[in-house]
């Protein structure tokens, strides 16, 4: 049995707008020129939810080719998909050091340049800890590319060579771990809810946060906003969540308060002793039972428990590593080996068959629901030790 294609959010003025119920994960670890190809090929299999990042990749004013322009890229796709804008829902975020309130319309804009698009669906924070940023002339110009530094990032770094925490808009928790007692990321949310009314994006929500940070959000939204923006929600919170690692009592929570569920990672990532969700042999039973691919079963489980699955099927690790060992440099050549390996790897068939969700069986589903690890051992993504911060508490 089919599951519904798309869930409702809150926006503003007490309306709901149709969110995708499956959206294609947009990402790139390294090699990056598969990406308009791969989009295009989402697009065209029926994905019509994109989840992006100004960190995935994007600069604007560069003379970087265009195919090493993540955002870039994707709006090509869009484009040369033929799709109406309108039928696409589009996600992005944007990276601590854009927290403070002065800069987060600035990485929207520097996205929607990249991208060529007038707005977007969903703007988010990516993380609820800020970091200093360096002047706005540098922002200005700053792009995200695997192995960018942090001066390319216009990120301010200490003597340590790490991110500088911006402890006064962080979210509370974080900032009072660090000692400032009066940091909060009220100030910054206030400046997303105003982005709304420039039309620019038609929803904002943020991702990596806790109960206690949401809550932080929710309780500022029921103390009123004189600049009138109370009626803009929280409508989402995009969090790591698989079979690993449920996080049940965070996503009860979110039910709770209407906030939808976007959840990256519906796959989890390799242990440290080389384990995968979808090598599990649990995992692989249950999809051969059902006769349907590791990647349909996981984002099916996922859109059952009511959330937002944001799979990646294109496989870019091995698209890269054989474009660099044929050596092809020309975007053309690189354009149509793309195609040829996207073809050849099967990529195009996962992409399809992890978009066509259906209801388990409910013994499968509970199954798969007791490979919970303990506490955070299932976790995939977490800068804690490197940002020097507590994450997820």
């Amino acid at each position: 049995m089919a599951l519904p294609a798309t869930t409702k959010m809150q926006v503003a003025n007490g309306k709901t707008i149709e969110i995708p119920s499956v959206g294609f994960g947009t990402w790139a670890s390294g090699e990056i020129s598969w990406c308009k190809d791969a989009t295009l090929a989402a697009l065209k299999a029926g994905y019509r939810h994109l989840d992006c990042a100004w960190k995935y990749g994007g600069i604007s004013f560069s003379a970087r080719p265009p195919d090493q322009q993540v955002d870039h890229a994707v709006g090509a796709a869009i484009r040369e998909s033929g799709i109406p804008r309108s039928e696409i829902f589009i996600t992005t975020k944007f990276w601590p050091h854009f927290a403070a309130p002065e800069n987060v319309s600035r990485c929207l804009q520097l996205v929607l340049d990249d991208m060529g698009l007038e707005y977007v669906d969903l703007y988010l924070a990516h993380w609820p800890v800020a970091f200093k940023a360096l002047p706005a002339a540098a922002l200005s110009t700053a792009h995200a590319r695997p192995g960018a530094s942090h001066a390319e990032l216009g990120i301010a770094v200490g003597e340590d060579g790490r991110e500088v925490v911006d402890l006064r808009h962080s979210a509370r928790n974080i900032a009072a771990a660090g000692g400032d007692t009066h940091g909060s990321f009220v100030p910054t949310w206030r400046a997303m809810q105003r982005l709304v009314r420039t039309g620019k994006t038609r929803a904002v929500g943020v991702s990596n946060f806790s109960i206690v940070q949401l809550q932080e959000l929710l309780d500022a939204g029921h103390a009123g906003d004189r600049d009138g923006n109370e009626d803009v929600p929280l409508s989402c919170n995009q969090v790591e969540a698989h079979p690993w690692l449920p996080n049940d009592p965070l996503l009860d929570f979110m039910r709770s308060q209407g906030i939808v569920a976007a959840v990256y990672s519906p796959f989890a990532g390799q242990k440290a002793d080389g384990a995968t969700l979808l090598k599990d042999s649990r995992v692989v039973q249950i999809a051969e039972k059902n006769g349907m691919g590791v990647g349909q079963v996981l984002q099916s489980w996922a859109v059952m428990r009511g959330t937002v699955p944001l799979g990646k099927s294109q496989n870019e690790g091995t698209l890269g590593a054989v474009q660099q060992a044929a050596f092809v440099r020309p975007r053309l050549q690189r354009h149509f080996l793309n195609m040829l390996l996207i073809w050849h790897f099967g990529v195009v068939d996962r992409i399809k068959a992890n978009l066509a969700v259906k209801r388990l069986p409910e013994e499968d589903f509970e199954a798969l629901s007791a490979l919970r690890l303990n506490g955070d051992e299932g976790r995939t993504i977490d800068y804690s030790d490197d940002w020097g911060v507590k994450l997820f508490v």
